[in-house]
């Protein structure tokens, strides 16, 4: 099976973000192990964030390429009490009295002892002879295989003391995930929300891939920065798609504002560009509500169906109050099966 390009492991159910945190939320208030393997950017460390902020368990992050034995069986020293006993400290995150969650982050590129050490925190919640309060939970999470980018086959004993998942990209989940953050930019969701899932790659020939990650990275970098250059853009998300974003942004200047919208739906500048109908509709539908709802959809009829039924389902979906309105009612009259 392949999505995005990239050949998948098949033995794992593959799931979005949003499909995949309520499980993880019932492994974490169960205590159990959890493996979580997908292609790079996809969102596996902000997910594990998402469980841990949930649950108000403090977050332990260790990346085991980077480690080596001594990280989790600590560094032997000769007891000062007793000269012939050899003692093992452990690292301080190690030596905690409450529960947390720690997140064993890039498992696939550890060296295979650094995975050994893991893997008696996985089942049994300890290292050695130390073992750590009740309530502490064990994720990991890695890169698959077939995705060619670093990660090797993580021994069977881990894969068998956990439950095991796969991460696959979805456009939804990211914008959803974007929408909650203070420093996005606007217009890139919007261009995500048109593009859907075809804005989401990754190929391991390829230098630049557009992953999840790699869109957040953008939308912070416009928000801060609305100007940014196209050679910049081209450097996280592809050249292709770079040219598609600037030439999406360039539309929302021509577009009438919402005020002009809601004073003159019959009168107000309609946009002949199918990327900017689309870029309204979306604008509208963010600002729809049961007392301006006439009045959107009056403005919409005189787009092609497909785009008022667009904003139609778009409204629905953001805001459920819609739905009561003498509009919405005289429209899924004549759309019925397009609502369906």
């Amino acid at each position: 099976m392949a999505t995005n390009g990239v050949e998948q492991e098949s033995e794992l159910v593959e799931m979005t973000p949003k499909e995949l945190l309520p499980i993880l939320l019932d492994h974490a208030q169960s205590g159990e192990s959890v493996g979580v393997e997908g292609p790079p950017g996809g969102g596996k460390s902000e997910l594990v964030a998402a469980v841990a902020k949930t649950m108000n368990l403090p977050l332990f992050i260790s990346n085991a390429e980077l480690e080596d034995t001594t990280d989790g069986k600590g560094l032997p020293f000769r007891d000062v009490d007793n000269q012939n006993q050899i003692v093992w400290l452990k690292d301080k995150k190690f030596l905690i009295d409450y529960p947390a969650l720690f997140f064993h982050d890039e498992l696939p590129r550890g060296p295979v002892a650094v995975q050994g050490t893991k893997a008696t925190l996985l089942l049994e919640n300890r290292i050695d002879d130390l073992t750590l309060p009740k309530g502490c939970v064990h994720f990991w999470a890695g890169n698959r295989t077939s995705d060619k980018a670093g990660a090797n086959r993580v021994p069977t004993i881990i894969y068998n003391r956990c439950y095991m998942y796969g991460l696959r990209y979805d456009i939804e989940s990211q914008v959803e995930y974007m929408l909650n953050e203070p420093d996005m930019d606007l217009l890139t969701m919007r261009f995500l929300r048109m593009k859907g899932d075809s804005a989401l790659s990754f190929d391991a020939a390829r230098k630049i891939n557009a992953t999840p990650r790699a869109w957040s990275t953008i939308a912070r970098k416009l928000f801060s920065k609305s100007d940014t250059p196209f050679p910049t853009l081209a450097g996280r998300i592809t050249k292709g798609l770079a040219s598609e974003l600037m030439a999406f942004r360039n539309l929302a200047p021509t577009l009438p504002p919402l005020e002009e919208v809601l004073l003159n739906p019959k009168g107000a500048r309609m946009p002949e560009n199918v990327s900017a109908q689309f870029l309204i509709t979306d604008m509208l539908a963010d600002a729809a509500s049961a007392n301006n709802f006439d009045t959107m959809v009056e403005y919409a009829q005189r787009m092609p169906p497909e785009m008022q039924a667009k904003f139609v389902k778009d409204s629905m979906h953001r805001k459920p109050e819609v739905v009561s309105t003498r509009a919405f009612t005289m429209w899924g009259n004549k759309f019925a099966e397009v609502l369906r």
